[in-house]
Formats: C-alpha cells, sequence, structure tokens
C-alpha cells in the first residue's frame, strides 16, 4: 500500500486553496498549475510527522480497542444475511429501551452495512467500517397499508433486513405476510424503526416519506451498535445471529 506524504509546501497550497475557494466563494480568482504526483518520492516533513504522530497513535488505539466477540462471523451473503438479523435485531432492541415502548418492525438496507463482522475479537474500527454514515434513528407510525407497502416493496427488491416480520416473495411479488406471528390489524398503527435516509424516501421508499414521525432521534446507528454491543459484552454474551427465514423465497 503506498503511503501519502505531505510536505510544507504542499499544505500551504492546499490551505490557499481552501481559503480562495472556501472562505471567499464570491471572489473571482482565476489561476493556473500543473499536477504534481505525491508518492514514495516525496520526501517527509520531520516536523509535520512529528506533530501528526500523537494523533495517529490515539485514533489507531482508540479503533483498535475492543468491544465484543462474534461467536462466528456475521456477514452479509444471502437475501437474508447474518448481519441483517444481528443489526436489526439490535435496532429494535435499543429502539425499544431508548425510547420506552414496543416497537413492531425494525428496518435495515443492506447498503447501509459497508462491512461484516469477523468471527472472534470486534473493534471499535470494525463498528466504523460496518457503519460509517451518519444515519440517525427514526421511528416511524405505519396504518396496515402503510405496512403492506413496505412489505411489497421487500418482496420485489430483496434488499432489507427486518426485524418483526416474516414475509414470503413469490414470483417478485408479496404472497404471506405477518406481524409478530399475526395477520395485519386494520385500524392499528404500527410502530417502525428506521435509519433517516430512509425514512426520507432513499433507496426508493419514497412511500415513506410523509408518514407520522413518532421519534426522529440524534442516534446514530453506528453510535447504536456500539451501545448495545458494549451493553451485551458487559453482561458477559457473545455475539451470534441465525438465519431464521424471515425472508421465504419461491
Amino acid at each position: 500500500m503506498k503511503r501519502i506524504f505531505f510536505t510544507r509546501q504542499v499544505l500551504f497550497a492546499s490551505l490557499i486553496s481552501i481559503c480562495l475557494f472556501g472562505c471567499s466563494p464570491q471572489l473571482n480568482y482565476q489561476a493556473s498549475g500543473e499536477f504534481n504526483p505525491i508518492d514514495e518520492t516525496i520526501q517527509q516533513e520531520a516536523e509535520l510527522v512529528a506533530f501528526i504522530e500523537p494523533y495517529k497513535d490515539n485514533m489507531e488505539a482508540k479503533m483498535g480497542s475492543v468491544i465484543g466477540t462474534t461467536q462466528k462471523a456475521l456477514t452479509r451473503a444471502g437475501r437474508e444475511s447474518l448481519l441483517g438479523n444481528f443489526v436489526s435485531d439490535l435496532q429494535l432492541e435499543y429502539a425499544q429501551e431508548a425510547f420506552g415502548y414496543p416497537i413492531d418492525i425494525s428496518i435495515i438496507n443492506n447498503g447501509g452495512m459497508r462491512n461484516d463482522l469477523p468471527e472472534g475479537p470486534v473493534t471499535l474500527g470494525n463498528i466504523y467500517e460496518l457503519s460509517p454514515f451518519d444515519n440517525f434513528l427514526v421511528v416511524l407510525e405505519l396504518q396496515a397499508d402503510d405496512v403492506k407497502k413496505l412489505a411489497e416493496f421487500i418482496a420485489v427488491r430483496k434488499n432489507m433486513a427486518f426485524q418483526g416480520m416474516r414475509i414470503t416473495s413469490e414470483n417478485d411479488k408479496l404472497a404471506e405476510l405477518n406481524i409478530d406471528g399475526k395477520d395485519l390489524e386494520s385500524g392499528k398503527t404500527y410502530l417502525l424503526v428506521i435509519n433517516d435516509y430512509l425514512a426520507n424516501g432513499g433507496d426508493n421508499m419514497e412511500f415513506l416519506i410523509g408518514l407520522p414521525v413518532k421519534e426522529n432521534s440524534t442516534t446514530s446507528i453506528r453510535d447504536m451498535l456500539i451501545t448495545m454491543i458494549q451493553q451485551k459484552t458487559a453482561a458477559g454474551e457473545i455475539l451470534n445471529a441465525e438465519i431464521e427465514g424471515r425472508l421465504k423465497i419461491n
């Protein structure tokens, strides 16, 4: 892997660019220049390296700290994945504890999980790799028709991990659905914990836009995972998940 070194001149040029184009966007500035690649031939600036080193060492130490242990590797492989079940389970559990009321459904998009968790020690860095985005927990209020639309979307796309529902997809259509083992109830309000990206229509989930928001939290998915993993580790639990048939495809 190549390492990138910064000279005092490179830093100075970067600061000038920031000031010209960031601090004063109204300035009519024209410039010309040439591209100089930065590679191993560029000498390190000893003073700059000495300045950065303590921060680098501190960050690496924090990211390398172990916060939990998995029974097996929790991966994103498959339509229903071990990692997806793990994250959606923790999300539902956290929301119920944090907000103080039952949550019916928990959903995480597969694209929101960027890395697997290894077998054995799980570090803080592993969680940052899994969830690098600042997506925050939201609780939405859904009626029976809204839940059906959600399940139909999952039956077609098959790109969501979830807890609280059992869905059967047949020929890319919703064939069966139950919520916590029960049929949908007309007139009942269902609570869905989800991230704000999806709640705002991300990943083509525009049908969620405008639904009543019960909670609009400042807790990120990453912080939720760290909190729950540390909590379970403190209780002596080993992190695990199973494939349970939450999504069946015929």
